[in-house]
């Protein structure tokens, strides 16, 4: 989101579907980035979509419909940000020229759509370590809390900006 703002985009809209607890972290993110944000922001847009291409497709698509402006998309997954991306091309909308798009997972085809998508890698040898770790310490009977992975934004050409 931090970065989607860098680049001036304010009419950022939310792709995903925060019933689950990562999600739902990703999505109060991109509501805390927004309030943080300068002056001038458009309100907040979410898109409910399941973690699928076609989610992402289909959630895009009929926000496109709906006439909203928007430049840019935070979704809460590469697969909804690839078919976030493929709507919005479908809608005649040049990414990242009209759409900015932040994808959340760093999957191998990410290098490969495009343009190649912007996206926040996880370090997932760490967070497996930490999973296993938690789980044989609640097996122990110990107090186990939970923890946050560390992540960083692997910038390719989606967003137009580096």
């Amino acid at each position: 989101m931090e970065h989607l703002l860098r680049l001036g985009r304010k009419r950022i809209v939310f792709v995903g579907n925060p019933s689950s607890p990562e999600i739902r972290l990703r999505y109060e993110g991109y509501v805390a980035a927004l309030k943080r944000a300068p002056g001038g922001l458009e309100a907040q847009h979410f898109l409910r979509a399941v973690l699928t291409a076609d989610g992402g497709y289909d959630s895009m698509r009929a926000f496109i419909r709906s006439g909203m402006p928007f430049d840019a998309v935070f979704a809460a997954s590469d697969l909804i940000a690839i078919g976030a991306m493929r709507a919005t091309a479908e809608a005649g909308l040049s990414v990242p020229g009209d759409v900015a798009v932040i994808g959340f997972d760093d999957i191998p085809l990410c290098a490969h759509t495009s343009p190649p998508l912007t996206t926040v890698r996880q370090d997932l040898r760490w967070g497996a370590g930490t999973i296993v770790d938690l789980m044989f310490r609640r097996i122990a009977g110990e107090d186990a809390s939970s923890a946050t992975m560390p992540a960083e934004l692997v910038v390719r050409e989606s967003c137009g900006g580096r």
